[in-house]
């Protein structure tokens, strides 16, 4: 008669090796780089439709020096890449990235109240998207 042996089913899942980890990460580190340039392709998109005219970020920090914190989206968006092609970390500057879309949101609620939505068109849209992806993204990596 043949014998069989039974092995008790471990419950936890085989080591990962360090290839797969590296290329988790690398992969992160691209995805977060599109999505920074994709916010600072969205900074040049209209942002806004004020009196029939579209408004993209840029326009808009031409409209005054309180509008010149808009310059900070674009810069951080290129610190964010710059970082992740020297392969340091870009956790605290892709999240800074991503809330900076939010806090020019926050900003402008705060000065239109009810007309804010209306105004708003695709590019502000885009920049919300890109920003929670940002914001979201460099917290899963290692």
């Amino acid at each position: 008669m043949d014998e069989i042996t039974i092995k008790p089913k471990s419950g936890f899942a085989p080591a990962s090796t360090g290839a797969d980890n590296k290329t988790v990460s690398s992969g992160r580190t691209q995805l977060i780089n599109l999505c920074a340039l994709g916010l600072g392709i969205s900074f040049f998109l209209p942002w806004a439709q004020i009196f029939g005219a579209n408004l993209s970020g840029f326009d808009l920090q031409k409209m005054g020096d309180e509008q010149r914190l808009l310059w900070a989206i674009p810069v951080f968006c290129a610190i964010t890449i710059i970082a992740g092609f020297a392969k340091q970390s870009q956790k605290d500057v892709a999240q800074i990235t991503g809330a900076l879309p939010y806090v020019v949101g926050v900003y402008w609620y705060l000065k239109l109240k009810d007309d804010f939505f209306h105004v708003l068109v695709f590019g502000a849209f885009l920049s919300l998207a890109f920003g929670a992806a940002l914001l979201i993204l460099p917290r899963n990596g290692k």
